[in-house]
């Protein structure tokens, strides 16, 4: 079987698919999406093919910390985006170990998957993108420096990790994927945005890489790090009513010049900067899904009038809130 998960501790069949790579190559988009219901817990499942790209989507709620055994057939590129909860994953077909948190991801290349996913909370979100190698080495081949020696290694049938730790995901990168899950158009169109996605990933974490490279100055330490991912964190959980620049560092542990300086470092963007974009970021999402109305996201997200909100998105997004949702 192409793809199958079993139950580290009795062997239990999971979750299983007969698709491989060569199924990728379809011209017309294939989707699927299905809600599960198993001894392990509860999970909705999405995935999308085509022209030898795949992307999938998966949200589960455990029962318990548990360690699921895989097996896949798949020869692919391997874009993991871990949205929520911690997972150590090891392919023991290519020797690679690797740990990701919530808002982490990586970039890897095997030659199929046979190892384990410890799931280390209950709560787990999950967006990846596959490239078949051909279609990987005709996009990124000419891309920047770590993804042409990325590109050089798959070449040479290297199976490997692209950066031993997990890298904290991006406000684009996350508003990219959320797009992606919220897309609205049908058919041939469907299709369109859905590769235009895939080449924004892409680059976005390419350019993540790049930039992770790059010298750090004001968060050096893993400490640092850890801090400054606690105010991001906190900045989100309290959209409606953010805390001042001084209460966020005295939350944080940090002195303001260090959660200015290093905030910006490792997000790049000023502390409201990225809160005003994560904003406006969750309120298309929610009007291109019918969530809420205009009104409501402006009061909910901590803006002073729906006329502000209102011109806030206009300008970030082209368009009003009132004209998205009605589309």
């Amino acid at each position: 079987m192409p793809l199958e998960v079993r139950h580290h501790g009795d062997q239990r069949l999971i979750h299983g698919n007969d698709y491989v790579a060569s199924d990728f190559q379809v011209s017309d988009l294939v989707e699927q999406a299905r809600e599960l219901d198993l001894p392990v817990g509860k999970g909705y499942l999405a995935h999308w093919y085509f022209d030898g790209i795949r992307m999938a989507y998966a949200r589960w709620h455990y029962h318990e910390p548990f360690t699921a055994e895989w097996r896949a057939d798949l020869d692919v590129v391997h874009l993991h985006f871990n949205l929520r909860g911690r997972v150590i994953i090891e392919n023991r077909r290519a020797n690679t170990l690797v740990q990701l948190e919530s808002y982490q991801h990586n970039l890897s290349y095997a030659h199929g998957f046979e190892g384990t996913m410890r799931h280390e909370e209950l709560e787990s979100e999950t967006f990846i993108l596959q490239f078949t190698k051909p279609a990987f080495l005709a996009l990124a081949q000419h891309a920047n420096e770590p993804l042409r020696r990325f590109c050089a290694a798959v070449l040479e049938g290297q199976q490997l990790v692209l950066n031993p730790q997990g890298l904290h995901l991006n406000l684009p990168l996350h508003t990219a994927i959320r797009e992606v899950l919220s897309c609205r158009f049908v058919g041939p169109l469907k299709k369109l945005f859905l590769y235009s996605k895939a080449l924004e990933i892409l680059v976005l974490q390419a350019d993540a890489f790049e930039q992770a490279q790059a010298s750090r100055r004001h968060a050096r330490t893993d400490h640092d790090q850890e801090r400054l991912l606690f105010a991001r964190d906190y900045l989100v959980q309290h959209l409606a009513l953010p805390p001042s620049l001084p209460e966020l560092a005295r939350l944080a542990g940090l002195n303001e010049f260090k959660l200015k300086k290093g905030f910006k470092e490792l997000f790049g963007q000023t502390v409201f900067g990225y809160l005003s974009d994560y904003r406006l970021a969750d309120a298309k999402a929610q009007l291109q899904e019918r969530q809420k109305t205009a009104s409501e996201l402006a009061f909910e997200l901590g803006y002073s009038s729906v006329q502000h909100f209102s011109a806030a998105f206009k300008k970030k997004f082209g368009i009003s809130p009132t004209a998205l949702r009605g589309r």
